[in-house]
């Protein structure tokens, strides 16, 4: 069988090869020349004064040779020494300093190019003169700007996204919304009518009794037929149902207004833009409005709400975007259960954490998938029904305040989503505020 011939140098040449390399040890001042002048990176020495005193071979192909001049005058087209200049900072603390600048070569382009600035010394430890490499970085800087502008388009399409997000999540809220202003509209534009007729009969009384009381001269006794018919008409039954009925209906009237202005605020403060705002507020509050907004998508779904919760303390947040928060999360909770199924709310304090907790009694999620529930745009969801960012929306809601979020799901049992929001410049419960679980209310919609 042949063998392949070896490639490898011989070991004469190899010494010889090694031996020529460390006679450029023998004469430090020529191999110093060497290294200076072969470097892929620019070299520059500079006085006290900023003229320069040195320039190596690449320094010298970009810029000229310009021993004697000042730097700031050559590199930059400057009459004045630069602002920042990375050499006047070395001079000053005697360190290395770094600076990211842009010069002009001798061709008059103009190129950003990485500082690094020392000083050298002399055999009293004076500093005597300056040293700066300059390392081209254009087309790194252009790489990075390349990037810093994709970046800036991704999160564009992504603030995008999540308005796309946030509007299918305002689609599925219509239909809520209008039932919940459609029916005590209705019941409103109907007990309106009944009082239209019960006040025409009210003054119709009045009217009777106007007629009675003004056949009565001034100076007589009021007659005893008179007496017996305001009696009549105070025990006719037309009169007891107006005066117990209408009292009812008025306030039935103003508890629909009431719940008709509270749907339509909350949906506004859903639908405004508004991220920046922050203020005092009330969690359980917010869940409250959450879950009025998401009344019909519950009840569509003949869901049950156990809500528990505990006493918390105001804290400094923004409630437009911890309600979408909780609608997107008690959203996705509405769409895993079957009918009848259960979506448990509970709240608490503990360490200076607000704790939420929504679970419902869903199918659960594939151990193999729930890595990815937070992702961007990932769904398990039919076509039409968002674009996968409501949970990733949620995600970063409670990451803007500083929160966290777990969750735990069992295939079969549920899943259950715990959120931790730090208290930020609130007030701390009583000692008696109840968050001991044992001691809670519990309250049932």
């Amino acid at each position: 069988m042949k063998t392949k011939s070896s490639t490898l140098p011989s070991d004469n040449f190899r010494t010889d090869c090694f031996e020529a390399a460390r006679k450029l040890l023998d004469n430090p001042s020529s191999i110093l020349t060497n290294i200076m002048a072969s470097m892929g990176d620019g070299l520059s020495i500079q006085d006290l004064n900023m003229r320069i005193v040195y320039q190596n071979k690449f320094m010298i192909d970009n810029f000229g040779s310009h021993v004697g001049d000042y730097c700031y005058n050559i590199y930059e087209k400057r009459s004045t020494v630069c602002e920042g200049c990375p050499i006047v900072e070395a001079y000053r603390t005697g360190e290395v300093t770094k600076a990211l600048r842009v010069g002009i070569t001798k061709d008059g382009l103009p190129f950003r190019f990485e500082n690094i600035a020392s000083v050298l010394r002399d055999h009293h430890n004076e500093i005597v003169a300056g040293i700066e490499l300059c390392r081209i970085v254009e087309e790194r800087e252009r790489a990075y700007d390349a990037l810093r502008d994709a970046m800036n388009k991704l999160k564009l399409t992504q603030d995008q996204l999540a308005r796309a997000e946030k509007l299918s999540g305002i689609g599925q809220l219509s239909s809520g919304v209008s039932n919940e202003i459609s029916n005590p509209t209705a019941y409103i534009l109907s007990n309106l009518s009944v009082i239209s007729r019960y006040v025409a009969g009210f003054f119709g009384y009045i009217d009777s009794m106007e007629k009675l009381v003004a056949n009565v001269k001034q100076e007589d006794v009021l007659p005893q037929e008179i007496m017996e018919n305001v009696q009549q008409i105070i025990n006719s039954s037309d009169y007891h149902s107006l005066k117990g009925d209408l009292p009812e209906i008025i306030e039935e009237s103003l508890n629909g207004l009431s719940r008709i202005k509270t749907v339509v605020s909350d949906l506004l403060l859903f639908a405004t833009s508004n991220d920046g705002l922050r203020r005092f507020i009330d969690i359980n509050a917010e869940i409250e409005s959450a879950l009025l907004l998401l009344e019909n998508e519950i009840s569509q779904r003949e869901g049950r709400v156990v809500k528990n919760f505990n006493r918390l303390p105001m804290t400094f947040a923004n409630p437009q975007q911890l309600q979408q928060m909780f609608i997107n999360l008690i959203l996705n909770a509405c769409q895993t259960i079957e009918p009848g199924g259960t979506i448990s709310i509970r709240t608490g304090f503990k360490d200076n954490n607000i704790n939420i907790e929504i679970a419902d009694t869903g199918e659960g999620i594939p151990e193999s998938i729930i890595q990815n529930i937070f992702n961007p745009f990932y769904t398990a969801q039919e076509v039409g029904k968002g674009v996968g960012l409501g949970l990733s929306i949620a995600y970063r809601i409670i990451e803007s305040h500083n929160g966290n979020i777990d969750v735990k799901s069992e295939q079969g049992e549920g899943t259950t989503f715990t959120i931790r929001l730090p208290v930020v410049l609130g007030q701390t419960p009583e000692p008696d505020a109840g968050t001991d679980p044992d001691t809670d209310t519990q309250h049932q919609d």
